[in-house]
């Protein structure tokens, strides 16, 4: 969305400054059923409305002849701060909670940067991404010198843009850098955008989460919704999971729409882990049935995503730091064939 002349990338809504990645309304209607171990219904759950409300994948982009600017924001808690000039990184740096003043200047090196040394965005391009959780409120942007800025045009972005959904493993929990997490990796490899709505300790494809991303604009879907919801009852998986998938695959059918399998890890890795073995067939093979269903609907395998174990963390459940952007390159090398220049075939 564009507010005050900048291009808020991947924010739904913006209310008295505070940045919505999902509308409040969809927030608020996030559950899904808990069990006891015998099958018996204990309560509605909801606690992911913490993550859906984090900010991750969220850029302030804009254009101005100014060689500085100021951005004030405040913050319920501590986020990461990350600069670019088009695809050049500037600077990164933690925040604390509260008000914060950040000014950042455009180094003169990157003022002759040739045609051939670009990738996703113009070096015109002021990028500034916020990663981090609680609110964010957007205090104002300062330009010098009275300059005035612009959202980017066409040409100065990504041309294609892919709409994720999918666990924490997706939204990028494990890594230091958010914007090295394996869809950030995988964006700059492909040279697309890609609007990060995944959901830790969620995706649970509540009818009104399927109704918002359904409504944002893209050119091809990715959906790892088999994590989180393995260890619900399979009635649920299948009425969960498969709304989100027939929906995507019959209101876009000249889309292609990728849906990832369960991602290596717990049992898979450690017979001291969680044994997730069953829960990860029922939903691998619920994916797998649905995606035969459609034309237009790509399978791809979790396993070869997350190719090795030692890509995981301590907790033998998300990536590494390093673990992300192997499995970013992997993502990338899925989906290549079915980008170019010219289409997304």
């Amino acid at each position: 969305m564009v507010y005050d002349n900048i291009e808020f990338f991947n924010i739904a809504e913006i209310r008295s400054g505070v940045l919505y990645r999902f509308p409040r309304y969809v927030c608020e209607k996030l559950n899904i059923p808990e069990y006891d171990g015998d099958g018996r219904f204990l309560r509605m759950y909801n606690g992911h409305i913490v993550s859906a409300r984090a900010s991750c994948g969220v850029e302030l982009r804009f254009v101005t002849a100014a060689r500085s600017c100021r951005l004030n924001i405040r913050t319920d808690e501590q986020v990461r701060v990350t600069a670019y000039n088009g695809d050049f990184f500037l600077s990164s740096q933690m925040v604390g909670k509260g008000e914060n003043s950040l000014e950042f200047s455009r180094l003169a090196a990157t003022d002759g940067v040739d045609n051939g040394s670009r990738n996703r965005f113009s070096p015109d391009v002021w990028r500034i991404c916020v990663d981090g959780g609680g609110d964010i409120c957007y205090k104002g942007l300062e330009v010098g010198n009275g300059f005035s800025v612009r959202p980017p045009t066409e040409g100065e972005v990504p041309r294609y843009r892919l709409l994720a959904y999918g666990s924490s493993i997706t939204q990028g929990s494990g890594t230091p850098y958010p914007t090295l997490n394996y869809l950030g990796t995988a964006a700059q490899i492909l040279g697309v955008d890609i609007l990060n709505k995944a959901v830790a300790g969620g995706c649970f494809c509540e009818k009104e989460t399927v109704e918002y991303l359904c409504g944002e604009r893209f050119d091809a879907a990715y959906l790892e919704a088999g994590t989180n919801i393995a260890d619900r009852p399979l009635s649920v998986i299948r009425e969960r999971i498969g709304y989100l998938i027939k929906a995507f695959c019959t209101r876009f059918p000249d889309k292609k729409i990728f849906l990832m399998t369960p991602v290596r890890g717990l049992s898979d890795v450690s017979v001291t882990a969680l044994d997730y073995r069953q829960y990860y067939a029922n939903t691998r093979k619920v994916i797998t049935e649905l995606a035969a269903e459609y034309s237009n609907a790509v399978l791809l395998d979790g396993h070869k995503l997350l190719d090795r174990g030692y890509y995981l963390g301590a907790d033998i459940l998300h990536p590494s730091d390093f673990g992300h952007v192997m499995m970013g390159v992997n993502f990338a090398k899925m989906l290549s064939s079915y980008f170019s220049d010219r289409s997304v075939r």
